[in-house]
């Protein structure tokens, strides 16, 4: 019998293929693969003509049945593996998509839309070890296995939900708001989290207090309260009182050091990658996921799109060959061979279950640097910066513990108690790796014993001021959004959501920040997030409909989990579903959405009519309707801005930008408006 494998990605598929080469297989096998979602769910007006106008009677919209089209950006993949199953030389299919809801969705939306009747054998393992894979290729499970049945329909019915209630409730909320006023699952309460934090600032009033700081010489030390341990005081007065009662000095009354011994942390998931980066260097998620997959693509580092921290125990046996492609870098040469030089350091690692566990695996392991040595490779200086933080965490892992001694020493001057503390290095450890990104030194305290008397040189009222909440970084939000359990009270739903790993995904927690971005309902200032007037307009005007909260996701998520454990029927779960579809839309249809209204942005005059061209969603438009003049945001992946838009408005270039060829290759050039139609220009060094 002959099979033709799809994995869900070409780098799986070659990990299956290269393991089937070296065994016996009772099958013929030939390897194919997606590019992960090759299809999706249509359009509403590809259902119905009616639904195309945006109009609160036709909702809520439910198709008699759910049907899917090819994505433009998979159409050659899709037509490709088509084309496959038309010469008709194949038994059976093998559904090698990842182990979880979201493969079977991937496999099953296009073996529906391609309409395949040939049976299906799935393909299915968490790890990609050799013994893994070898395994799972003896151990094919049938298509009509009853977990793998309750998981297809589970995932159907999830992507089934979030069209339902995305499109619904957006069409809803956008004709009774005036605005486009986009609604989802994972982006509402993503939006009600920064929005929250957002009325917490400007809600907030900045009351003064006072703290009261002792110079010792060599260390200074705050006064505190030794019954409530606060160490702030409200007025002035209440300060000056007790500056007046201490003495010319203190006397040492307690002297407490702990030894702190703090091994090098996990290795990366995509989320720890992220907010790394984002610490360091600045770096947007998004920013972060588009240069790892980059890395990935040069073979430098291993598959960045997972929730995992660990390594497969395989895969670690053999990890001196990625440690030695660091060898070639003469930043990490010594550090290399000393960690090479100690086997059993090696081994002890390989044993750790922090770093090295099977059982903690998801769909894909930690990202950790592959053993190709970047060589020739050229790298762009934030290719550079994310390849290195993925290299320190590979070496930190193998070298010893930072080791510090932690003091807390207690004074008494008359009735008044102070504290100080100070921290001693023992050892750095791991994190002699990362010297260059340390802002402060650690300061030990001098020799100090009990009841020493220490001489007080000056005794300050320090005045300061309660500061508002923190606004969200690109770091504290994707955290935000993986700990979303800790935003409901439920404590069941809290456990379904720390299981679900939050809301969204590794892989769309970045796009969903910046789709907040792009329709105008949160902005970046610098590093942090700020909620507009919009946002914060859609989030009060929503008010306590359960949509933005991650409660939504936690029940649906349970529902969905009935569903795989057989616990509840697909029918069921489908009828509770549009009772609540109907009910949610017939909220939004009766709510009163009064929003800001859209800023209009003119970056210049059409050159075909001489009206105002304006920013829109997609691109710049002119404000004739009847005109057809239109740029596009986005070109060959290279971003237009509304400042290009305004110099090629006047004749002038733009900057150079970014674009990517049909050949797949990356280049720069400035545009230009010549005769209505854009053009390349090209510079001396990028046309050679």
């Amino acid at each position: 019998m002959k099979a033709l494998l799809i994995a869900e990605k070409p780098s799986l598929m070659r990990d299956i293929q290269k393991v089937y080469k070296k065994m016996q297989h009772p099958y013929e096998v030939d390897f194919t693969s997606f590019v992960g979602h090759v299809v999706e769910l249509k359009e509403p007006h590809e259902y119905r003509s009616e639904w195309k106008k945006w109009d609160l009677n036709v909702l809520p919209m439910i198709p008699e049945r759910y049907e899917f089209r090819v994505k433009k950006s998979a159409y050659k993949v899709y037509k490709e593996i088509e084309q496959l199953l038309k010469t008709n030389q194949y038994d059976f299919i093998i559904n090698a998509c990842d182990a979880g809801m979201e493969g079977e969705n991937i496999f099953y939306s296009f073996y529906k839309r391609v309409g395949c009747r040939l049976p299906v054998k799935r393909f299915w393992t968490s790890q990609t070890t050799d013994g893994a894979i070898s395994k799972a290729l003896l151990n094919l499970i049938d298509e009509q296995d009853t977990l793998i049945r309750n998981l297809r329909n589970a995932a159907m019915y999830r992507s089934i939900f979030d069209w339902l209630i995305g499109l619904n409730l957006t069409r809803a909320a956008t004709v009774k708001g005036g605005r486009i006023i986009k609604i989802g699952r994972v982006m509402t309460p993503t939006l009600a989290i920064v929005v929250k934090r957002e009325l917490e600032i400007l809600q907030f009033k900045p009351e003064p207090y006072f703290q009261i700081e002792l110079d010792l010489g060599q260390f200074r030390a705050i006064w505190f309260n030794p019954q409530s341990n606060e160490n702030k005081l409200k007025t002035v007065e209440e300060a000056r009182e007790v500056v007046s009662k201490i003495s010319r000095s203190a006397f040492v009354r307690d002297i407490r050091t702990e030894r702190k011994t703090i091994g090098a942390p996990p290795l990366h998931s995509l989320l720890e990658l992220q907010k790394e980066a984002n610490k360091f260097f600045g770096f947007t998620s998004s920013e972060t996921l588009k240069i790892a997959q980059s890395l990935y693509e040069k073979k430098l580092i291993t598959y960045p799109r997972t929730e995992s921290k660990h390594l497969p125990t395989g895969f670690a046996q053999n990890i001196r060959v990625n440690l030695q492609a660091l060898a070639s870098l003469d930043e990490y040469v010594s550090i290399v061979q000393d960690v090479m030089s100690h086997p059993e350091n090696i081994q002890k690692t390989i044993r750790s279950k922090k770093y090295v566990d099977d059982k903690k695996l998801t769909d894909h392991h930690a990202i950790t640097v592959t053993e190709v040595p970047i060589g020739r490779k050229k790298l762009t200086p934030q290719e550079s910066k994310i390849y290195h933080l993925i290299a320190k965490r590979l070496l930190a892992i193998f070298l010893p513990a930072y080791v510090i001694d932690k003091t807390a020493v207690v004074l008494q001057s008359n009735d008044e108690f102070f504290k100080a503390n100070g921290n001693m290095v023992i050892d750095k450890g791991y994190t002699v790796l990362y010297d260059l990104f340390k802002k402060k030194q650690e300061i030990p305290l001098p020799p100090l014993h009990k009841d020493m008397e220490v001489p007080i040189s000056d005794a300050k009222i320090l005045s300061k001021m309660t500061e508002p909440p923190a606004r969200y970084t690109d770091s504290s939000l994707l955290d935000a959004m993986f700990h979303a359990g800790r935003f409901i009270e439920d404590k069941e739903l809290q456990r379904v959501l720390k299981d679900a790993e939050g809301i969204g995904t590794s892989a769309t927690r970045a796009e969903i920040i910046e789709k907040l971005i792009s329709i105008g309902m949160i902005a970046r200032e610098g590093k942090s997030f700020k909620a507009t007037q919009f946002g914060i307009d859609v989030i009060q005007s929503i008010g306590n409909h359960d949509i933005v909260s991650p409660e939504l996701t936690a029940i649906w998520s349970k529902k969905l989990k009935d569903i795989v454990d057989g616990q509840l029927s697909s029918g069921q779960f489908y009828k509770e579903m549009l009772a609540y579809v109907k009910q949610s839309t017939d909220g939004f249809v009766s709510l009163n959405l009064d929003v800001a209204e859209k800023q209009i942005v003119v970056v210049g005059k059409c050159l075909q009519c001489g009206q105002a061209v304006v920013e829109g969603f997609k691109g710049y438009s002119c404000s004739n309707k009847a005109c057809k003049f239109f740029i596009s945001k986005s070109i060959m992946k290279g971003k237009i801005t509304p400042t290009d838009a305004k110099k090629l408005l006047t004749g002038k270039e733009t900057r150079e930008i970014r674009f990517t060829w049909k050949s797949g290759k990356k280049g720069k050039a400035k545009l230009k408006l010549v005769n209505e139609k854009l053009e390349f220009v090209f510079s001396h060094s990028a046309k050679k």
